[in-house]
């Protein structure tokens, strides 16, 4: 009885044994032996590899790392998985491999399209503050400023980049560029107006027969400073250093206050002429202006002299504003004026449709003129006011340029004297420019202040004019479709119009292209006009804005110039 029972057990031990070799055996053959879950195990470890290679490659051009995060922190998640322990059947662990392969291979897609992304926002962001640059360098340079040359090369240099880059580490490098030196520019104006600021009070005490001669000498250290200037922390150190010798050259200046505050005096009356000039009423200030006179007759000890000192400052300090804002709204009246007396004696008289048409239409309110009003009515600081003034001083420039180019007899395929005085003005003498008369309806390519090629374009319509202004070309296609920005049944509607040559040098869709459907360009072809062309649709009237160039010449101007190429409208 016991043998059978020890026999019993053996067997009962023999047979687990075998069961458990047999689950064995079932999950090798279910989980590791299988053909197709090798194939797509296989499959998920090389999608894998190649999202790690596409992710080290965009980390190499440059593409943030912020941007790629959410795909980073997808790849740490899916690599934290893995395949479910299955006994009877490999499926699971196929479709888990399956779907990982397939994860992979989504997230390496979606880092391409981020490169791509990343590369045309970078590229943009660059061409915007290149465009800044350029303008603020020619304020500048319209302001007088002879120490921006460094400014220029580092554009240029910024410019030949720009047709070189390729990745977004490249437009981001050119970008940082761009705005340290559009910051150093900006900070230039405040600290050349504290340069001004210890040269008059030099001048002041040099007239009070004082010894000047140790603050001429740091005027000149702080002059060879601000011409070497490049960067911000270059114009910042000048400001600060000249705030402090500007403390300490006032315990110098109370020595000659009497001299000083009579000074002080005729600069508030001249003020206060300047704002007579300008129209504003100047009963307070003038009555301000007679009881500082009064005290400083009166003043006998140099208390009183620093008491009547203080009080003129806050007067001229208080004027400062009202007159800066006097001056920009007297400017844009001139300007406006301007234009209006010019074009109602410059009449474009329409034998086609019978109307008129004022010859400087783009300068008024359907044009820039607009554009100076919005500026001065939205101003409210003392930068907005001074940034209003450029802008209205620049088109009053470019106005007078537009009036002396109609009364100038030379051939249009000939250097004018208007371009070369705004290439002059702006400081562009050198490289590409391409200038524009709207009053000539004529286009000049200059290389080098040398008339490379003139040909006769089409500028904008009446009712939708072409911008004048210093511009540069920050977009180019060949070829795309433009697609009409108006509702169709608008009179400005144009159906899809393919474009071979396209170069973009304002924003809101301002172009030099070509308009193969016209015929006819030159002077009269802005306005209502007969294009032999036959089409009286679209090339009856002038362009919506564009500048229309025909087609083989807007190949020839595509092909021969680049991004970042000045253009100069006028």
């Amino acid at each position: 009885m016991a043998n059978l029972i020890i026999s019993r057990q053996r067997t009962r031990k023999g047979m687990l044994a075998i069961s458990i070799a047999l689950l064995l055996l079932l999950f090798l053959s279910a989980c590791g032996s299988d053909p197709q879950t090798l194939q797509m195990q296989q499959q998920a470890q090389q999608n894998k590899t190649a999202l790690d290679q596409v992710l080290a490659q965009a980390r190499d051009i440059g593409v943030p790392s912020a941007t790629l995060q959410p795909i980073l922190s997808q790849a740490t998640t899916l690599s934290r998985t893995t395949a479910p322990l299955t006994v009877f059947s490999n499926q699971p662990a196929t479709d888990y491999y399956t779907n990982l392969a397939q994860r992979y291979a989504m997230l390496t897609t979606q880092v391409r399209g981020l490169e791509a992304q990343s590369t045309q926002q970078s590229d943009y962001q660059a061409t915007i503050d290149l465009q800044t640059l350029g303008n603020i360098l020619a304020q500048r340079q319209a302001q007088g400023f002879n120490e921006i040359k460094i400014f220029a090369d580092q554009l240029a240099q910024d410019q030949s980049l720009m047709a070189q880059a390729q990745y977004p580490k490249n437009y981001i490098q050119i970008s940082d560029n761009a705005k340290t030196s559009i910051e150093a520019l900006r900070l230039m104006g405040p600290a050349h107006d504290k340069l001004t600021s210890l040269q008059q009070i030099i001048k002041q005490l040099k007239a009070s027969h004082l010894d000047t001669t140790a603050l001429e000498q740091q005027e000149q250290y702080d002059q060879d400073l601000f011409d070497q200037a490049s960067k911000p922390e270059d114009f910042t150190q000048i400001t600060d250093q000249v705030n402090t010798q500007l403390l300490e050259t006032v315990a110098l200046s109370t020595q000659a206050i009497p001299y000083v505050g009579a000074a002080k005096i005729r600069e508030f009356t001249g003020y206060i002429q300047q704002m007579s000039q300008y129209g504003m009423d100047v009963t307070a200030y003038k009555k301000s202006l007679d009881t500082d006179q009064a005290s400083l007759d009166a003043a006998q000890t140099l208390s009183d002299f620093l008491k009547v000192s203080a009080q003129i400052d806050k007067d001229l300090a208080s004027v400062q504003f009202p007159l800066l804002k006097g001056k920009t709204n007297y400017l844009l009246s001139q300007f406006h004026q301007e234009v209006a007396s010019w074009g109602s004696s410059h009449v474009y008289h329409d034998a086609y449709n019978g109307g008129s048409y004022r010859l400087d239409y783009e300068y008024d309110q359907q044009g820039i003129g607009s554009d100076a009003d919005y500026a001065v009515q939205t101003a409210q600081t003392q930068d907005d006011y001074m940034a209003a003034i450029d802008l209205i001083n620049t088109d009053m420039q470019h106005l007078k340029a537009m009036e002396a180019d109609y009364s100038d007899n030379t051939p249009y395929n000939q250097p004018h004297a208007a371009d070369m005085h705004l290439m002059q003005s702006y400081g562009i003498t050198s490289g590409q420019v391409i200038v524009v008369s709207l009053v000539e309806q004529t286009l000049r390519l200059y290389q080098n202040g040398q008339l490379v090629k003139a040909f006769y374009i089409t500028s904008g319509q009446y009712d939708k004019p072409s911008l004048p202004g210093y511009w540069h070309i920050f977009f180019r296609e060949s070829p795309t479709v433009f697609k009409s920005s108006e509702p169709k049944g608008s009179a400005f509607w144009y159906p899809d119009t393919k474009i071979n040559f396209a170069m973009e040098y304002h924003d809101g869709g301002y172009f030099f292209h070509d308009s193969w459907w016209r015929a006819n360009y030159g002077p009269g072809t802005n306005f209502p006009h007969f294009d032999s062309s036959g089409d009286v649709q679209f090339s009856y009237n002038g362009s919506h804005g564009c500048i229309n160039v025909q087609e083989d010449l807007a190949g020839w101007l595509y092909h021969n110039t680049g991004y970042g190429t000045a253009v100069i409208i006028y």
